[in-house]
């Protein structure tokens, strides 16, 4: 039987969130300062350098924010700063670099790690704020070619570079974004419907399992009454109690538990009434009952004669269950309502209104 997971998102469908790809974008950046360093150093003066380093931590950053958490879509804060703080920095980098033919590579390099991370960005549900990189990228580009000293060929291939990647990602995405939303909601719903089977096969198998001890119980006095013998004091008495187990099974369904059923059967053996009660529609609410039958427990364990009435309320009442505790004219009741957080808390409420 499949087992409930946590829900997906795209990027654990998209395997975003593997070692593997963390390591594989780490090693962009590595390989992006290699090649810096291994490259024949430019003379640039301290500022040019100072730039660059800079230009290089930043591009570094808007990979990592292109790529970190798990949220589909991708947090307008994150996608803002990728974009701004990646194109800046690559353009910065760019600017450090001396116009000139031998210097062909570097200026591939910071543009092609921004490439990388506007497509991130794209396949997590932010394309329109990739291609507002790419539109700053082509600003870069042409101040490049204006004002820096750039060829046109070399500013505009930066550009273009970027486009051939972002225009397949793009279409990629915009058909197999609402597929894989769709998947994600079949793969809910089955989660969903697996949950539900298994509760009512442990429903049933718990139905099986009454109704079996049930038939052991019953069925030997059953016997002796149909053929005529008489059952004794005891058989009676159990006879009873199985009656009033019955009866409280289908109307105080959320007061039962083995330690409740202990608890009532020993209470009617030393002659308490005991009755209980589940108000509620359909049985269901996300109250602690664990909390109503401590306090459940504590009133038939100190009953000794007299009558127990506990009762579960409807929503919409005041209370959430009441438990009035009757020996002769002294009748005490016990409210519980929810208290902080909706914990539910039991008070004395000697003046309470009508179980």
């Amino acid at each position: 039987m499949r087992t409930q997971q946590s829900p997906q998102t795209m990027v654990t469908m998209f395997g975003l969130n593997r070692l593997s790809f963390r390591i594989a974008l780490t090693m962009v950046i590595v390989v992006y300062v290699i090649v810096g360093v291994i490259l024949p150093h430019l003379g640039e003066d301290s500022g040019h350098e100072m730039v660059a380093t800079i230009g290089a931590v930043g591009l570094a950053v808007s990979l990592w924010l292109a790529a970190r958490g798990d949220d589909d879509p991708i947090g307008l804060g994150a996608t803002v700063a990728a974009v701004l703080l990646g194109g800046v920095s690559a353009g910065a980098i760019w600017w450090s670099i001396p116009a000139g033919p031998m210097n062909w590579i570097r200026p591939s390099a910071p543009f092609v790690a921004y490439t990388i991370a506007m497509a991130l960005l794209a396949i997590r549900g932010r394309i329109a704020w990739a291609w507002c990189g790419f539109i700053l990228v082509s600003a870069t580009a042409a101040t490049a070619g204006i004002v820096w000293g750039w060829g046109g060929g070399t500013a505009a291939q930066a550009a273009v570079r970027m486009l051939v990647s972002l225009v397949p990602v793009t279409l990629v995405m915009l058909f197999v974004r609402p597929l894989l939303l769709f998947a994600r909601v079949l793969d809910r719903r089955e989660v969903v419907a697996v949950a539900e089977e298994a509760a009512q096969a442990a429903t049933a198998q718990q139905r099986r399992r009454q109704a079996a001890a049930l038939d052991g119980e019953v069925r030997p006095i059953l016997e002796k009454i149909a053929a005529g013998e008489e059952i004794s004091p005891t058989e009676a008495v159990r006879a009873r109690l199985l009656e009033h187990d019955l009866r409280d099974s289908v109307r105080g369904a959320g007061w039962m538990s083995p330690a409740v059923r202990e608890a009532v059967a020993q209470a009617r053996q030393r002659g308490v009434e005991v009755r209980l009660f589940d108000d509620r529609p359909g049985g269901s609410s996300t109250i602690d009952c664990e909390v109503l039958r401590g306090e459940l427990l504590t009133a038939l364990r100190a009953a000794d004669r007299g009558a127990v009435t506990a009762r579960m309320l409807p929503r919409g009442r005041d209370a959430i269950a009441v438990i009035v505790t009757q020996d002769g004219d002294d009748v005490r009741r016990r409210y519980c309502r929810a208290g902080e957080a909706g914990r539910p808390e039991w008070n004395r409420d000697p003046d309470g209104g009508a179980v």
